[in-house]
């Protein structure tokens, strides 16, 4: 029989919830129509800076890369980077009150979205929770709670754009 500490049951139960929300979340999010994997951050970030990727439009935050082409509008592909993502509906939340982004967020012909694996929660109601505000569910599977609306029933459709979900190992 095997023994352990409260500490180490702690840890092996954690690492495991983590890892279910992380494949609830690529589940779920492949069923929105993304195309979600799972990759290192070291490969992520050199990949990233080679001067062969071709992305008009760049916000990411834990990497500290930021790029803008000149006319917003005409970004067919754009990189962000999400503030949490939903395990049980695959959705992810990006809370920004840039412009720029909520617009390249709608016009990207390719968006590209990474996410911190740390990042996933389980609901909604859990980032409610958190946050202290509703998220507004705006397109491609993905919510804000900076984005405005009379009702809460903002929402686009964006069925001929592609979106890349990357769920980067923690940072």
């Amino acid at each position: 029989m095997e023994l352990r500490t409260d500490t180490q049951v702690n840890k092996t139960i954690g690492v495991n919830q983590d890892e279910n929300l992380l494949d609830l979340f690529l589940l779920n999010s492949k069923n929105l129509g993304h195309d979600s994997l799972k990759v290192d951050s070291n490969l992520f970030a050199e990949a990233a800076k080679q001067e062969n990727v071709q992305f008009e439009f760049i916000r990411l935050k834990s990497f500290d890369l930021n790029k803008a082409s000149f006319d917003i509008s005409n970004s067919k592909n754009a990189i962000l980077e999400a503030d949490f993502g939903i395990a049980d509906s695959g959705k992810l939340v990006i809370n920004t009150e840039d412009s720029d982004v909520l617009v390249t967020m709608l016009l990207a012909e390719s968006l590209h979205i990474i996410l911190p694996s740390s990042k996933i929660l389980s609901s909604i109601s859990q980032y409610d929770q958190m946050s202290d505000k509703p998220a507004v569910d705006m397109f491609r599977g993905i919510s804000s709670n900076t984005a405005h609306s009379y009702n809460n029933e903002l929402c686009f459709s964006s069925t001929n754009h592609q979106t890349v979900v990357y769920v980067i190992e923690d940072l």
